[in-house]
């Protein structure tokens, strides 16, 4: 067993001002320059044919400063909305941790009060046992996954199997979980008070991955998506018009330093709408928190069985 948990700080953010400011790796840079390039060149485009061919229409700057100010505010308005379902999920989760250790303190200092015998022993063990299950059921639900390797030391082969084949690993889990509550109660084992206590937590797991799946399954509206990326287009199209007149060739740096923070900002939004998937930049980490669930439950199990 570990003795230590890694921080859950991000640590791949660099203390160092340019540093941080120049990394690659966690950017969202890589997946913008594609169309970040094809918009500068657009823009290159424009000014050539200005200058080389013939005049084009050029537009006052004026009306471009009120549209960017209404802009900024669609962006941030779409990056708030996107960090708001980042950081419930994230609260979600730390209820799933929460309530994990409350179920196993509760299971093994209630346990303690009894005259503990052989049946009442493993009780704990497989109280814990699938506590820690939970966790990673439901971390592979939201993915879509079914990589288990982690609980091997905990489940047995079959139990993996039937866990991996669940139609919904959570609630296959916390199906478990209730049986060995009533298996308890009807053995009397534990009392109605100590009963209520433990399907109480075993119940607000449930409503923990319920809302977890909440945000999966409810992205942003297509209808606000589609319209907040259309006025990036429109205006990143017509902003070079009125750039061209005064500034020549430099109207493609300064469309680069406008287009930019606006594509970056919209891809922020999009990163940020699924807190769970992987392949999205500051999802959760949820291997480090069903690690950790892990770690502190088995911890508290070998404490009890010392006494």
């Amino acid at each position: 067993m570990k003795n230590s948990l890694p921080l859950h700080s991000n640590r791949d953010e660099s203390p160092g001002f340019l540093r941080g400011a120049l990394m690659w790796r966690g950017s969202v840079t890589p997946r913008i320059l594609p169309s970040l390039l094809l918009m500068t060149c657009y823009c290159l485009v424009i000014v050539a044919l200005d200058q080389y061919w013939r005049p084009l229409p050029h537009f006052a700057v004026t009306p471009f400063e009120y549209t960017g100010v209404v802009l900024g505010l669609v962006l941030v308005f779409r990056t708030n909305t996107g960090h708001e379902r980042w950081w419930e999920a994230r609260k979600l989760w730390g209820g799933i941790v929460n309530q994990s250790r409350n179920m196993v303190i509760e299971a093994l200092s209630y346990g303690e009060v009894l005259n503990i015998g052989p049946q009442e022993s493993l009780w704990r063990k497989e109280m814990v046992k699938w506590t820690v299950a939970f966790s990673f059921a439901a971390r592979e639900s939201l993915r879509n996954g079914k990589n288990f390797d982690d609980l091997t030391d905990l489940l047995g082969e079959q139990e993996l199997e039937a866990l991996k084949s669940a139609v919904h690993k959570p609630l296959f889990v916390a199906g478990k979980i209730a049986a060995l509550v009533q298996q308890a109660r009807l053995s009397q084992h534990i009392d109605g008070f100590i009963f209520g206590k433990l399907e109480g937590q075993r119940i607000l797991l449930i409503d923990h991955i319920g809302a977890c799946e909440r945000i999966l399954k409810t992205p942003m509206p297509l209808v606000y998506a589609i319209k907040a990326r259309r006025f990036i287009l429109i205006f990143l199209l017509l902003l070079p018009f009125s750039l061209i007149e005064n500034l020549g060739f430099s109207a493609v740096f300064i469309y680069f330093l406008v287009a930019y923070p606006l594509l970056s900002l919209d891809r922020i939004g999009i990163e940020l709408q699924n807190p769970f998937a992987t392949q999205n930049l500051s999802h959760l980490p949820l291997h480090t928190i069903c690690d950790s669930i892990k770690l502190h439950c088995l911890a508290m199990l070998e404490q009890t069985q010392q006494h």
